[in-house]
């Protein structure tokens, strides 16, 4: 039997179980770190704001990429080394990047160009990786969120999330223009801006079925792309090859137990959570039947976990407040935020070893 490990990024950094020796023989340690403010070019400011948001491996292994939204850049880290990681510099771009893929020798980013919530924009830019300049562009008629790519190289997912104003009508949706997700053919990582088709995912959902929003795509081997519609607390699956949903689900609630649920200073966690909606933002597959969601909560949501579905929408495991346990026991819990707890955002699916 293959062993699979799930690797879940939250809000509140998850730092090595040092504190727990039950997980001593399956421990990730951090071997090394990398301030991204030394990727800040000799013209700028020690104190312009910057960050590493996504991240993305080069095929080789030796080039770290990233998306940095408030410096308005692609960033690249040097890891050759990984004990020794050196800055790479950035590319500038108009705009703001959500999220970055490499395929090859190209880097594929999403922006955000958006002059409004109710006018938004975006582009995809190509990027070639050795020399760090772009090498086309492609409209995508919304704001991009996540970008995936099949394993095979040849498709490009995007979820155009056109998200909301959180700041109108206490961010309820619906809030038009609604979101959809747009597919590429890729030719040696480069998109086809031409032949870009464009999945129309409204009326699927329980939640604000007229106003979509797609947070995070993900492929698996078959070519089928799994969406989350974090807001609308749903999931769907489309057929790459047609542009076509062929399945979809509620991501549904649950219930918690030993969790802190008062904002006062005090880690209490004796109290309970029922039926909170799981408002997934990352998915991956564990295989073609099967996908993981991190279930960040994000507008009525907060169950601090994950959940593994299989693709008919069936529960086939519910991790509830053990993740948070983690955590706490690592000594990072966000008091401060505990109204969705530890909030799961990025999750990861590998195989290591047997």
């Amino acid at each position: 039997m293959r062993r699979r490990m799930i690797l879940l990024a939250s809000a509140a950094a998850v730092a090595p179980f040092a504190a727990s020796p039950a997980f001593a023989d399956m421990m990730f340690n951090r071997i090394a770190s990398f301030p991204v403010a030394l990727n800040l070019p000799a013209d700028t400011g020690p104190a312009t704001l910057t960050s590493s948001e996504i991240i993305a491996a080069s095929e080789d292994g030796n080039t770290l990429v990233y998306s940095d939204s408030p410096l308005g850049a692609v960033g690249f880290v040097d890891i050759t080394d990984p004990r020794a990681p050196k800055a790479g510099g950035i590319v500038k771009i108009d705009g703001e990047p959500t999220s970055v893929v490499v395929v090859g020798n190209t880097v594929l980013a999403g922006v955000n160009t958006s002059e409004s919530y109710t006018l938004p924009s975006g582009k995809l830019l190509a990027i070639d990786l050795a020399g760090k300049s772009i090498t086309s562009e492609c409209d995508l008629g919304g704001q991009p969120d996540s970008l995936a790519v099949s394993a095979d190289g040849a498709t490009l997912a995007i979820a155009i999330e056109n998200e909301r104003d959180e700041d109108l009508n206490d961010g309820v949706i619906p809030q038009l223009p609604a979101g959809n997700v747009v597919i590429f053919p890729l030719a040696d990582g480069a998109p086809d801006c031409a032949a870009m088709k464009t999945v129309d995912v409204t009326g699927i959902a329980e939640i604000a079925p007229e106003d979509p929003e797609p947070e995070f795509v993900a492929f698996n081997e078959a070519g089928e792309i799994a969406v989350t519609l974090q807001e609308n607390n749903h999931i769907a699956i489309i057929d790459a090859a047609s542009g076509t949903v062929t399945g979809h689900f509620s991501a549904g609630s649950t219930s918690l137990e030993r969790v802190d649920t008062k904002r006062d200073g005090a880690l209490r966690f004796d109290g309970s959570q029922e039926n909170v909606r799981r408002e997934p933002d990352a998915v991956k597959w564990l295989d073609n039947d099967r996908l993981v969601v991190a279930n960040e909560g994000d507008y009525e949501g907060g169950s601090r976990g994950f959940t593994i579905f299989s693709r008919t929408g069936e529960v086939l495991y519910e991790a509830g407040a053990s993740l948070e346990h983690h955590n706490i026991r690592a000594g990072h819990y966000p008091e401060h935020r505990n109204s969705k707890g530890i909030e799961p955002e990025g999750a990861e699916v590998g195989t290591f070893g047997d």
